[in-house]
């Protein structure tokens, strides 16, 4: 977050852009997160893959690690063929998945309501 932090800090449109660039990703993280759950229900491997990747990518930017860590342990539990355990993985991803919205809500909302801004 210290990188939205700097670019919301430096000019006076970088609030309204960094509320912006939140509800993108998290509409984009929406998205994906419930495409991985009819891929699972397809038993799409390459498509949970695919998903999981394109997600952690984007993680990072935002500070959550521990998305970023379950979205990596998906991929390489589907690429290396080791479905046991698949589901809980997914399932943590998901509860993760909220806990990520609810803080960069609360960031949002705390950001946008400073009143020296």
């Amino acid at each position: 977050m210290r990188a939205i932090t700097q670019l919301a800090e430096s000019d006076e449109l970088g609030e309204q852009f960094v509320a912006e660039v939140i509800d993108v990703f998290l509409a984009d993280l929406s998205e994906r997160v419930r495409a991985i759950g009819l891929q699972m229900s397809h038993d799409d491997r390459a498509g949970i893959a695919a998903t999981a990747h394109a997600v952690k990518g984007s993680c990072g930017h935002f500070g959550a690690v521990r998305l970023m860590e379950l979205l990596h342990e998906i991929e390489g539990r589907v690429r290396h063929e080791q479905t046991d355990g698949l589901q809980t993985a997914v399932d943590s991803m998901v509860a993760e998945t909220e806990r990520v919205r609810a803080a960069l809500e609360a960031y949002r909302s705390n950001r946008m309501r400073r009143p020296d801004r």
